[in-house]
Protein backbone atom coordinates (compact mmCIF):
# COMPACT_ATOMS: atom_id res chain seq x y z
CA UNK A 1 0.00 0.00 0.00
CA UNK A 2 3.00 2.05 0.34
CA UNK A 3 3.78 4.53 -2.36
CA UNK A 4 7.53 3.95 -1.88
CA UNK A 5 8.42 7.64 -1.71
CA UNK A 6 7.76 8.86 1.78
CA UNK A 7 8.36 12.38 2.51
CA UNK A 8 11.20 12.39 5.19
CA UNK A 9 10.47 16.06 6.53
CA UNK A 10 7.54 17.98 7.68
CA UNK A 11 6.78 20.87 6.48
CA UNK A 12 7.38 24.03 7.91
CA UNK A 13 5.30 25.34 10.72
CA UNK A 14 2.64 27.93 10.09
CA UNK A 15 3.48 31.53 12.07
CA UNK A 16 1.53 31.31 15.25
CA UNK A 17 1.35 34.73 15.25
CA UNK A 18 -0.08 34.98 11.83
CA UNK A 19 -3.67 36.37 11.39
CA UNK A 20 -6.28 34.10 10.62
CA UNK A 21 -7.25 35.04 7.09
CA UNK A 22 -3.59 35.03 6.61
CA UNK A 23 -3.38 31.55 6.60
CA UNK A 24 -6.43 30.82 4.78
CA UNK A 25 -5.41 33.07 2.11
CA UNK A 26 -1.87 31.40 1.94
CA UNK A 27 -3.86 27.96 1.85
CA UNK A 28 -6.58 29.11 -0.82
CA UNK A 29 -3.38 30.25 -2.83
CA UNK A 30 -1.90 26.88 -2.40
CA UNK A 31 -5.48 25.60 -3.57
CA UNK A 32 -5.45 27.20 -7.00
CA UNK A 33 -1.37 25.82 -7.71
CA UNK A 34 -2.63 22.62 -7.18
CA UNK A 35 -5.09 22.74 -9.39
CA UNK A 36 -2.67 24.28 -12.11
CA UNK A 37 -0.10 22.01 -11.27
CA UNK A 38 -1.96 18.82 -12.42
CA UNK A 39 -4.43 20.66 -15.07
CA UNK A 40 -2.32 18.64 -17.89
CA UNK A 41 -1.42 15.57 -16.28
CA UNK A 42 -2.49 12.66 -17.89
CA UNK A 43 -1.21 10.06 -16.07
CA UNK A 44 -3.15 8.78 -12.13
CA UNK A 45 -0.14 8.00 -10.78
CA UNK A 46 1.70 11.35 -11.70
CA UNK A 47 -1.35 12.72 -10.27
CA UNK A 48 -1.26 10.99 -7.03
CA UNK A 49 2.73 12.29 -7.07
CA UNK A 50 1.78 15.49 -6.55
CA UNK A 51 -0.73 15.29 -4.21
CA UNK A 52 1.65 13.64 -2.28
CA UNK A 53 4.41 16.59 -2.63
CA UNK A 54 1.63 19.39 -1.83
CA UNK A 55 -0.71 18.29 0.84
CA UNK A 56 2.11 18.44 3.92
CA UNK A 57 2.57 22.10 3.36
CA UNK A 58 -0.70 22.75 2.25
CA UNK A 59 -2.12 21.50 5.06
CA UNK A 60 0.30 20.78 7.34
CA UNK A 61 -0.92 17.18 7.60
CA UNK A 62 1.27 14.35 8.82
CA UNK A 63 0.13 11.99 5.89
CA UNK A 64 -2.62 11.38 3.28
CA UNK A 65 -4.31 8.89 0.83
CA UNK A 66 -5.74 8.37 -2.57
CA UNK A 67 -8.39 5.38 -3.25
CA UNK A 68 -9.17 4.92 -6.70
CA UNK A 69 -9.99 2.21 -9.27
CA UNK A 70 -7.71 4.24 -11.74
CA UNK A 71 -4.31 3.20 -9.69
CA UNK A 72 -3.29 -0.41 -9.33
CA UNK A 73 -3.68 0.06 -5.29
CA UNK A 74 -4.03 2.74 -2.91
CA UNK A 75 -1.22 4.84 -2.44
CA UNK A 76 -0.52 6.72 0.70
CA UNK A 77 2.14 8.12 2.44
CA UNK A 78 2.96 9.06 6.05
CA UNK A 79 5.90 11.12 7.42
CA UNK A 80 8.43 10.35 9.98
CA UNK A 81 6.70 10.13 14.11
CA UNK A 82 3.36 10.35 13.12
CA UNK A 83 0.79 8.87 14.83
CA UNK A 84 -0.30 6.36 11.76
CA UNK A 85 1.75 4.13 9.54
CA UNK A 86 0.96 4.62 5.31
CA UNK A 87 -0.89 1.30 6.27
CA UNK A 88 -3.25 2.95 8.66
CA UNK A 89 -3.68 5.89 6.12
CA UNK A 90 -4.05 3.87 2.86
CA UNK A 91 -6.38 1.18 4.56
CA UNK A 92 -9.14 4.51 5.64
CA UNK A 93 -9.29 5.94 2.67
CA UNK A 94 -10.46 2.60 0.97
CA UNK A 95 -12.39 1.65 3.55
CA UNK A 96 -16.51 2.17 2.31
CA UNK A 97 -18.68 4.09 4.68
CA UNK A 98 -20.00 7.48 5.12
CA UNK A 99 -17.09 10.05 4.31
CA UNK A 100 -16.85 12.54 6.92
CA UNK A 101 -13.58 12.09 9.88
CA UNK A 102 -12.25 9.25 10.45
CA UNK A 103 -10.42 8.43 13.67
CA UNK A 104 -6.51 7.02 12.75
CA UNK A 105 -4.48 5.93 15.57
CA UNK A 106 -4.46 8.86 18.15
CA UNK A 107 -4.79 11.07 14.94
CA UNK A 108 -7.62 12.40 12.73
CA UNK A 109 -8.58 13.01 9.34
CA UNK A 110 -11.06 13.74 6.69
CA UNK A 111 -12.21 11.14 3.92
CA UNK A 112 -14.02 12.75 0.66
CA UNK A 113 -15.01 11.33 -1.71
CA UNK A 114 -13.93 11.69 -5.54
CA UNK A 115 -17.37 12.67 -6.89
CA UNK A 116 -19.64 11.40 -9.12
CA UNK A 117 -17.90 11.77 -12.01
CA UNK A 118 -14.94 9.61 -10.16
CA UNK A 119 -15.15 6.46 -8.32
CA UNK A 120 -12.78 7.04 -4.63
CA UNK A 121 -11.89 9.03 -2.01
CA UNK A 122 -9.09 11.22 -0.98
CA UNK A 123 -8.29 11.29 2.97
CA UNK A 124 -5.81 13.99 4.30
CA UNK A 125 -4.49 13.01 8.19
CA UNK A 126 -2.88 14.60 10.98
CA UNK A 127 -1.32 13.09 14.47
CA UNK A 128 -2.75 16.40 16.11
CA UNK A 129 -6.80 15.56 16.15
CA UNK A 130 -7.14 19.11 16.45
CA UNK A 131 -5.70 20.18 13.40
CA UNK A 132 -8.51 18.29 11.35
CA UNK A 133 -11.32 21.32 11.82
CA UNK A 134 -13.62 22.08 9.37
CA UNK A 135 -11.23 24.76 7.91
CA UNK A 136 -9.20 22.07 6.95
CA UNK A 137 -12.14 19.99 6.39
CA UNK A 138 -12.87 22.75 3.29
CA UNK A 139 -9.50 22.45 2.05
CA UNK A 140 -9.70 18.74 1.51
CA UNK A 141 -12.90 18.79 -0.03
CA UNK A 142 -11.60 21.26 -2.92
CA UNK A 143 -8.61 18.88 -3.40
CA UNK A 144 -10.36 16.06 -3.46
CA UNK A 145 -12.70 18.07 -6.45
CA UNK A 146 -9.26 18.80 -8.12
CA UNK A 147 -8.02 15.39 -8.16
CA UNK A 148 -11.22 13.97 -9.29
CA UNK A 149 -11.15 16.72 -12.09
CA UNK A 150 -7.89 15.48 -13.25
CA UNK A 151 -8.40 12.07 -12.45
CA UNK A 152 -11.58 12.10 -14.97
CA UNK A 153 -9.05 14.14 -17.94
CA UNK A 154 -6.69 11.34 -17.15
CA UNK A 155 -9.17 8.45 -17.63
CA UNK A 156 -10.48 10.28 -20.97
CA UNK A 157 -7.10 10.93 -22.40
CA UNK A 158 -6.68 7.24 -21.74
CA UNK A 159 -9.84 5.73 -23.37
CA UNK A 160 -8.86 8.70 -26.42
CA UNK A 161 -5.73 6.60 -26.73
CA UNK A 162 -6.66 3.04 -27.07
CA UNK A 163 -9.38 4.27 -29.55
CA UNK A 164 -7.07 5.92 -31.71
CA UNK A 165 -4.68 2.98 -31.38
CA UNK A 166 -7.71 0.29 -32.12
CA UNK A 167 -8.19 2.34 -35.38
CA UNK A 168 -4.73 2.35 -36.29
CA UNK A 169 -4.92 -1.32 -36.26
CA UNK A 170 -8.15 -1.47 -38.06
CA UNK A 171 -6.90 0.48 -41.03
CA UNK A 172 -3.90 -1.08 -40.94
CA UNK A 173 -5.63 -4.60 -41.44
CA UNK A 174 -7.96 -2.87 -43.82
CA UNK A 175 -5.13 -1.15 -45.87
CA UNK A 176 -3.82 -4.44 -46.71
CA UNK A 177 -6.72 -6.11 -47.48
CA UNK A 178 -7.84 -3.05 -49.74
CA UNK A 179 -4.03 -2.82 -51.39
CA UNK A 180 -4.15 -6.48 -52.28
CA UNK A 181 -6.68 -5.74 -54.80
CA UNK A 182 -5.56 -2.41 -56.01
CA UNK A 183 -2.31 -3.76 -56.92
CA UNK A 184 -4.04 -6.41 -58.97
CA UNK A 185 -6.10 -3.67 -61.07
CA UNK A 186 -2.75 -1.65 -61.54
CA UNK A 187 -0.94 -4.51 -62.89
CA UNK A 188 -3.27 -6.01 -65.07
CA UNK A 189 -4.10 -2.44 -66.57
CA UNK A 190 -0.25 -2.16 -66.95
CA UNK A 191 -0.10 -5.21 -68.70
CA UNK A 192 -3.58 -4.33 -70.93
CA UNK A 193 -1.25 -1.09 -72.10
CA UNK A 194 1.55 -3.17 -73.10
CA UNK A 195 -0.26 -4.84 -75.10
CA UNK A 196 -0.43 -8.42 -73.76
CA UNK A 197 -3.54 -8.87 -75.28
CA UNK A 198 -3.30 -7.59 -78.37
CA UNK A 199 -3.33 -4.13 -79.63
CA UNK A 200 -5.79 -1.55 -78.40
CA UNK A 201 -7.64 0.71 -79.83
CA UNK A 202 -7.36 4.70 -79.16
CA UNK A 203 -10.42 4.43 -77.29
CA UNK A 204 -9.67 1.14 -75.01
CA UNK A 205 -5.94 2.47 -74.36
CA UNK A 206 -7.93 5.95 -73.13
CA UNK A 207 -10.44 3.47 -70.91
CA UNK A 208 -7.09 1.40 -69.41
CA UNK A 209 -5.03 5.10 -68.36
CA UNK A 210 -8.52 5.70 -66.89
CA UNK A 211 -8.47 2.46 -64.71
CA UNK A 212 -4.72 3.14 -63.66
CA UNK A 213 -5.28 7.16 -62.33
CA UNK A 214 -8.37 5.88 -60.56
CA UNK A 215 -6.39 2.91 -59.24
CA UNK A 216 -3.75 4.99 -58.43
CA UNK A 217 -5.74 7.61 -56.72
CA UNK A 218 -7.83 4.73 -54.90
CA UNK A 219 -4.18 3.49 -53.77
CA UNK A 220 -3.23 7.01 -52.30
CA UNK A 221 -6.23 7.25 -50.47
CA UNK A 222 -5.52 3.86 -48.34
CA UNK A 223 -2.17 5.28 -47.88
CA UNK A 224 -3.42 8.67 -46.51
CA UNK A 225 -6.24 7.32 -44.26
CA UNK A 226 -3.16 4.67 -42.45
CA UNK A 227 -1.18 7.57 -42.12
CA UNK A 228 -3.51 9.88 -40.12
CA UNK A 229 -4.74 6.82 -38.31
CA UNK A 230 -1.09 6.32 -37.60
CA UNK A 231 -0.49 9.81 -36.35
CA UNK A 232 -3.89 10.11 -34.14
CA UNK A 233 -2.08 7.05 -32.24
CA UNK A 234 0.99 8.30 -32.06
CA UNK A 235 2.45 4.85 -33.45
CA UNK A 236 4.17 6.94 -36.97
CA UNK A 237 7.69 6.11 -36.84
CA UNK A 238 10.09 8.79 -37.50
CA UNK A 239 13.97 7.77 -38.33
CA UNK A 240 16.02 10.95 -38.12
CA UNK A 241 19.06 11.16 -40.59
CA UNK A 242 21.26 13.86 -41.96
CA UNK A 243 20.47 14.80 -45.50
CA UNK A 244 21.39 17.86 -47.81
CA UNK A 245 18.17 19.89 -48.80
CA UNK A 246 19.27 19.80 -52.32
CA UNK A 247 18.33 15.93 -52.59
CA UNK A 248 15.00 16.37 -51.15
CA UNK A 249 14.28 18.93 -53.38
CA UNK A 250 15.62 17.53 -56.66
CA UNK A 251 14.12 14.00 -55.60
CA UNK A 252 10.63 15.70 -54.70
CA UNK A 253 10.69 17.30 -58.52
CA UNK A 254 11.86 14.71 -60.45
CA UNK A 255 8.84 12.36 -59.05
CA UNK A 256 6.22 15.51 -59.96
CA UNK A 257 7.77 16.14 -63.19
CA UNK A 258 5.95 14.12 -65.28
CA UNK A 259 2.50 15.00 -64.08
CA UNK A 260 3.00 18.50 -64.59
CA UNK A 261 4.92 18.32 -68.26
CA UNK A 262 1.31 16.51 -68.82
CA UNK A 263 -0.09 19.74 -68.21
CA UNK A 264 2.51 21.64 -70.23
CA UNK A 265 3.53 23.08 -66.84
CA UNK A 266 7.32 24.70 -66.34
CA UNK A 267 8.68 23.10 -63.15
CA UNK A 268 11.60 25.53 -61.78
CA UNK A 269 13.94 25.26 -58.67
CA UNK A 270 16.06 27.31 -57.30
CA UNK A 271 17.35 26.61 -53.78
CA UNK A 272 20.97 28.56 -54.05
CA UNK A 273 23.26 28.13 -51.55
CA UNK A 274 20.45 26.25 -49.65
CA UNK A 275 20.93 23.69 -51.12
CA UNK A 276 24.04 22.22 -49.21
CA UNK A 277 22.26 22.90 -45.90
CA UNK A 278 22.32 19.50 -44.04
CA UNK A 279 18.87 18.76 -42.01
CA UNK A 280 18.13 16.16 -39.88
CA UNK A 281 15.23 14.91 -40.92
CA UNK A 282 13.03 11.80 -41.51
CA UNK A 283 13.97 11.96 -45.63
CA UNK A 284 11.05 9.54 -46.71
CA UNK A 285 8.70 11.80 -44.55
CA UNK A 286 10.27 15.41 -45.61
CA UNK A 287 9.85 13.88 -49.37
CA UNK A 288 6.15 12.93 -48.81
CA UNK A 289 5.56 16.48 -47.65
CA UNK A 290 7.20 18.21 -50.86
CA UNK A 291 5.48 15.62 -53.36
CA UNK A 292 2.14 16.10 -52.11
CA UNK A 293 3.13 20.36 -52.50
CA UNK A 294 4.37 19.78 -55.75
CA UNK A 295 1.62 17.29 -57.04
CA UNK A 296 -0.99 19.78 -55.32
CA UNK A 297 0.39 23.07 -56.95
CA UNK A 298 0.26 21.24 -60.19
CA UNK A 299 -3.23 19.90 -59.86
CA UNK A 300 -4.84 23.34 -59.24
CA UNK A 301 -2.54 24.93 -62.03
CA UNK A 302 -3.61 25.13 -65.47
CA UNK A 303 -1.50 27.33 -67.15
CA UNK A 304 2.28 29.16 -66.09
CA UNK A 305 4.55 27.18 -63.49
CA UNK A 306 4.90 25.82 -60.09
CA UNK A 307 8.35 27.11 -58.33
CA UNK A 308 10.55 25.69 -55.70
CA UNK A 309 12.51 28.36 -53.87
CA UNK A 310 14.35 27.65 -50.32
CA UNK A 311 16.30 29.70 -47.85
CA UNK A 312 17.67 29.93 -44.28
CA UNK A 313 16.68 31.86 -41.54
CA UNK A 314 19.33 31.27 -38.43
CA UNK A 315 18.79 27.19 -37.43
CA UNK A 316 15.83 26.92 -39.79
CA UNK A 317 15.55 26.34 -42.85
CA UNK A 318 12.31 26.49 -45.08
CA UNK A 319 11.32 25.50 -48.29
CA UNK A 320 8.10 27.31 -50.55
CA UNK A 321 6.78 25.64 -53.15
CA UNK A 322 4.05 28.73 -55.32
CA UNK A 323 2.43 27.80 -58.24
CA UNK A 324 0.41 30.18 -60.70
CA UNK A 325 -3.43 28.82 -59.95
CA UNK A 326 -6.32 29.79 -58.67
CA UNK A 327 -4.75 30.91 -55.62
CA UNK A 328 -6.51 30.37 -51.92
CA UNK A 329 -10.24 31.10 -50.65
CA UNK A 330 -9.91 34.38 -48.70
CA UNK A 331 -9.51 33.66 -45.06
CA UNK A 332 -8.37 29.90 -45.87
CA UNK A 333 -5.26 29.43 -44.88
CA UNK A 334 -5.78 27.66 -41.92
CA UNK A 335 -8.68 25.79 -43.61
CA UNK A 336 -6.92 24.40 -45.78
CA UNK A 337 -5.29 21.81 -43.12
CA UNK A 338 -8.19 20.45 -41.93
CA UNK A 339 -9.36 17.05 -42.69
CA UNK A 340 -11.36 16.24 -45.24
CA UNK A 341 -12.31 19.27 -46.16
CA UNK A 342 -12.18 20.26 -49.89
CA UNK A 343 -11.88 24.13 -50.28
CA UNK A 344 -13.99 25.55 -53.40
CA UNK A 345 -12.75 27.82 -55.51
CA UNK A 346 -15.02 30.17 -57.73
CA UNK A 347 -11.73 30.44 -60.36
CA UNK A 348 -11.97 26.90 -61.43
CA UNK A 349 -15.43 25.21 -62.63
CA UNK A 350 -13.49 21.35 -62.53
CA UNK A 351 -13.52 20.16 -59.11
CA UNK A 352 -10.35 17.99 -58.69
CA UNK A 353 -10.53 14.64 -57.06
CA UNK A 354 -8.93 14.85 -53.29
CA UNK A 355 -9.50 12.67 -50.13
CA UNK A 356 -8.24 16.59 -48.03
CA UNK A 357 -6.27 14.73 -45.94
CA UNK A 358 -3.00 15.44 -48.04
CA UNK A 359 -1.77 18.86 -46.06
CA UNK A 360 -3.33 17.69 -43.05
CA UNK A 361 -0.77 15.02 -42.63
CA UNK A 362 1.72 17.01 -44.65
CA UNK A 363 1.37 19.51 -41.45
CA UNK A 364 1.45 17.26 -38.76
CA UNK A 365 4.26 15.40 -40.29
CA UNK A 366 6.25 18.85 -40.41
CA UNK A 367 5.66 19.49 -36.93
CA UNK A 368 6.41 15.61 -35.45
CA UNK A 369 9.44 16.50 -37.21
CA UNK A 370 9.94 20.01 -35.30
CA UNK A 371 9.04 21.98 -38.01
CA UNK A 372 5.88 23.97 -39.57
CA UNK A 373 3.90 24.06 -42.86
CA UNK A 374 2.21 27.17 -43.41
CA UNK A 375 -0.10 28.56 -46.66
CA UNK A 376 -0.99 32.43 -47.94
CA UNK A 377 -2.11 33.65 -50.74
CA UNK A 378 0.20 34.76 -53.45
CA UNK A 379 0.16 37.84 -55.82
CA UNK A 380 -0.93 34.97 -58.47
CA UNK A 381 -1.83 31.69 -57.00
CA UNK A 382 -0.84 29.93 -53.47
CA UNK A 383 2.53 29.39 -51.77
CA UNK A 384 2.90 26.95 -49.39
CA UNK A 385 6.16 27.49 -46.97
CA UNK A 386 7.35 23.78 -45.20
CA UNK A 387 9.84 24.90 -42.48
CA UNK A 388 12.44 22.35 -40.62
CA UNK A 389 15.48 22.45 -38.29
CA UNK A 390 18.99 22.12 -39.16
CA UNK A 391 20.94 19.16 -38.52
CA UNK A 392 21.60 19.15 -34.37
CA UNK A 393 18.78 21.47 -33.59
CA UNK A 394 17.40 20.83 -30.37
Amino acid sequence: MSDGNSRSTHAPAADPGAAPWQSRARRLEAVCGFAALIAGETEPERIWTRLRDCVPELLEADGAALATPLLPETRGFAAPGAAFGEEAVARAAAEAGEPGRVEIGSGAGWRIPLGADCEGALLVAWSDPAAADEEARGVVERLAAQTAAALANARAYAALTEAAVRRERFFSAMSHDLRTPITAIVGYSELLADGIVGDLSGQQLEMVERISQVSGHLSQLVNDILDLAKLDAGRMEFHCESVRLGDLVDEARVAVEPQARSKGLELHTAVGDAADRTLCVDPPRVRQILVNLLSNAVKFTDHGAVAVRAGTEGRRTWIEVRDTGPGLPAGSEEAVFEEFLQLASANRSKREPSSGLGLAISRRLARAMGGELSARSAATGAAFTLTLPAENDG
